[in-house]
């Protein structure tokens, strides 16, 4: 069959294309050859190629090296549940490890040390004591294979877990309130607790302490609930690492305990001297004077209690009946319902007795002259009397009389002549001593003469 004749020098359409077709490598060649622009494109081309063909083969790796990282712990509840707990090896410091994995090509960049979940479960152990632990982790298609962990294991300590109940909560009281301010006694929640924990640390616990500064409490009167941590101290008073330790109540695990304080507003009483005593004393005596000690006691309530009360009275007077000597006795203070609080219930009542002062008169004494020497003379200008008046106790003036006075006027040392001399009083008594005297004239005249 003779092909077709060209048309204007052209072959048909269908000749030129299946001819163009055939031609296409060699002129594409030839293309790539002779220009730099190609060359570039088909070398990007092929790499494009390589890599996709890389990416989408799971069997080719490289290898990649994670450092410092942090290891898992699992199977704590469980291990608890069985008895024992970890005393020691699970220290931060200790849960790190260098991790080898070979890592797919296409997940390479993407790949983390998480992705391999190193770990250690601590489910395994079935003893106390010294355990050796190895470290595991997770392989999978999408990240690779673990190759090596260093190190491949961990050494803990085991210990028994242990649960001492109803541990009494103590409260250390530091600080003063705050002024103006008076506290009722703290109130503890919970005031006991159940405390779990290895078997060596439990055995120690020999008190729980929660400390409660009274200066941080807020000046304002009403409960204050306040939380605070707990700590633990030993027989000897060390303070116990408390890390390890879990403290509950009523099933609720807790971190702090509460502390309850109610604060009342305070205000300075004074305590009335009025009815501290009754009865009467002895014969001839009475009560010279009262006092108590302290004569002012802080008190607190409610503000509108405080605000219309100024006194504080004894709740029963002392009896002083035939008493006769000043005596020291503690007595009670009657505190109103409306307080809530007294610094002193109980003080001390000071009661001092002594006799009754009294006067006594003794007229128209006479006068007598002493100490003049044996060789002068001594005479009144007249026959003068005097009285005198005695203030003393009244029982020792009630038993004198004016036989027990002696009243003169002294002229020793005298030479002759006329002399103005003070009148004195001697008075025959034990108790001579308590008497003081006035005389009327307090001085007479005596001529003083040769013999």
């Amino acid at each position: 069959m003779n092909a077709e004749p060209k048309k204007n020098g052209q072959y048909p359409d269908h000749l030129s294309f299946r001819q163009a077709l055939k031609q296409l490598p060699s002129r594409f060649a030839k293309m790539c050859l002779h220009h730099w622009g190609w060359k570039i494109f088909s070398l990007f081309l092929a790499i494009c190629l390589w890599a996709g063909l890389i990416t989408q083969d799971p069997t080719l790796t490289r290898e990649r090296v994670f450092y410092d990282v942090p290891l898992s712990v699992s199977g704590s509840d469980t291990l608890i549940r069985n008895g024992m707990i970890v005393l020691s090896g699970l220290e931060d410091e200790a849960l790190y490890v260098r991790l080898r994995a070979d890592v797919p090509q296409r997940t390479y960049s993407t790949a983390l040390a998480s992705n391999y979940n190193p770990r250690i479960d601590l489910s395994r152990i079935s003893e106390t004591g010294e355990q050796t632990l190895r470290i595991l982790s997770t392989s999978s298609t999408t990240y690779g294979t673990v190759t090596s962990i260093s190190p491949e294991t961990i050494d803990v300590v085991v210990d028994e877990y242990v649960t001492n109940y109803r541990v009494p909560v103590s409260l250390n009281i530091t600080g003063s309130y705050p002024a103006g301010y008076y506290g009722a006694s703290p109130l503890i929640d919970p005031s006991s607790v159940a405390v779990s924990g290895p078997k060596t640390i439990v055995d120690q616990i020999a008190n729980l302490y929660v400390d409660f500064d009274l200066s941080r409490l807020t000046a304002q009167e009403g409960m204050v609930r306040t939380a605070l941590p707990m700590r633990f101290t030993d027989k000897d008073g060390n303070e116990i690492n408390s890390k390890m330790l879990e403290v509950t109540s009523a099933n609720v695990v807790l971190r702090t305990i509460t502390v309850e304080q109610r604060l009342y507003p305070t205000k300075t009483l004074a305590v009335s001297n009025l009815a501290l005593t009754t009865g009467t004393p002895a014969a001839g005596y009475e009560v010279k004077s009262v006092a108590t000690t302290p004569n002012v006691l802080l008190a607190a309530g409610d503000h509108a209690a405080l605000e219309i009360m100024e006194t504080l009275f004894a709740d029963t007077a002392v009896d002083v009946t035939d008493r006769s000597e000043s005596f020291v006795t503690p007595i009670t203070i009657r505190k109103p319902v409306s307080l809530y609080y007294l610094s002193e219930t109980t003080i001390t009542l000071q009661v001092e007795i002594g006799p009754v002062i009294d006067t006594k008169t003794f007229d128209k004494l006479k006068v007598s002259i002493s100490g003049t020497s044996a060789s002068l003379r001594a005479s009144r200008a007249e026959d003068t009397r005097v009285a005198v008046t005695l203030t003393g106790p009244q029982n020792t003036l009630e038993a004198l009389s004016s036989s027990d006075l002696s009243v003169y006027v002294d002229a020793s040392g005298l030479k002759a002549g006329d002399y103005a001399l003070p009148v004195m009083v001697d008075v025959s008594t034990e108790d001579k001593s308590s008497l003081s005297y006035t005389v009327v004239p307090t001085v007479i005249n005596v001529t003083i003469s040769e013999k």
